[in-house]
């Protein structure tokens, strides 16, 4: 806990920065930038724009599709991406540099043991996020993305969970799949433990202060459920990319502050963040943009 110039404190959760996934996925990036004359990314490599633009100034870019990728490296964004798609780069001759986050690396390879043992594997996380389209394209047609109508009677069922959900969502999925009538069902719990830790953490947090400020991408699943899980504590809760978006008005009535950071967010813009709190006074509402220094 640190008190600020004006006497409010901050309580700011642990681990904060970068996890060890997106450390690795934006290291290999650079790595590549300095062998290749070309670095591209399919899709952002993180979901934090303030990364994404600082890489984007060192020259690695993001596309939307192959066809917009012209020579030099391709990086597979921390998400993972569908096996194919690594074949078809390679096909075009890029060289392709494989980021994906070890922990959602076990997960594709217990996908694809399951769909080899023909087992109807469940994926319990959001139906468009990358990592969770990356498993659908481990598991093939025998991959489902988990939903409460689902028909699964009569199944061998694999069920594994996106990486950065909510264990409670987690555990609701499998109270759902464990009435229903199947041949076998097979768990595994695929949560990342620096997630869960993270989402422990904003709930202790967030019991103990009158506000919440999280700090990170407005794309980045983990971030937002660090937000809604502060919510639901029934703290008045900020989700925030940089330091420009604090309101000094928010701090009229916080004595008591709390941070969190998603685990795509870098500590540098935890740290400007922070630093702006700390220095930031409460003054009538109505006065955004008459910020502290």
């Amino acid at each position: 806990m640190r008190r600020t110039s004006s006497g409010r404190r901050l309580i700011v959760a642990r681990p904060i920065g970068f996890c060890f996934g997106v450390q690795r996925a934006v290291n290999l990036a650079k790595q590549a930038r300095r062998k290749f004359a070309r670095v591209w990314t399919l899709g952002a490599l993180i979901h934090n724009p303030e990364v994404v633009a600082e890489l984007r100034r060192e020259g690695i870019r993001a596309v939307n599709s192959l066809r917009q990728v012209r020579g030099g490296a391709l990086i597979i964004r921390s998400h993972g991406c569908p096996p194919e798609i690594m074949d078809q780069a390679r096909r075009l001759g890029v060289a392709v540099i494989d980021a994906t986050c070890p922990h959602v690396g076990r997960v594709q390879r217990v996908v694809r043991d399951l769909k080899s043992a023909g087992y109807l594997v469940i994926i319990v996380g959001e139906r468009d996020h990358p990592e969770v389209q990356s498993l659908l394209g481990y598991a093939r047609d025998a991959g489902m993305v988990y939903d409460s109508k689902m028909k699964v009677d009569g199944r061998k069922l694999g069920v594994v969970a996106q990486t950065t959900i909510p264990l409670k969502a987690f555990q609701a999925a499998l109270t759902d799949l464990g009435q229903r009538q199947f041949e076998e069902l097979r768990v595994f719990n695929t949560i990342c433990q620096e997630a869960a830790s993270r989402q422990a953490a904003a709930r202790k947090i967030a019991r103990e202060v009158d506000l919440m400020v999280v700090i990170g991408g407005r794309n980045s699943a983990n971030t937002s459920r660090l937000a809604d899980i502060a919510r639901e504590a029934g703290k008045q809760t900020h989700q925030v990319e940089n330091r420009d978006e604090l309101d000094p008005g928010w701090l009229l009535q916080a004595q008591r502050v709390g941070v969190t950071a998603g685990t795509s967010t870098p500590s540098w813009v935890v740290d400007d963040v922070l630093s702006a709190l700390r220095t930031s006074r409460p003054c009538h509402r109505g006065c955004r943009g008459r910020r502290g220094a």
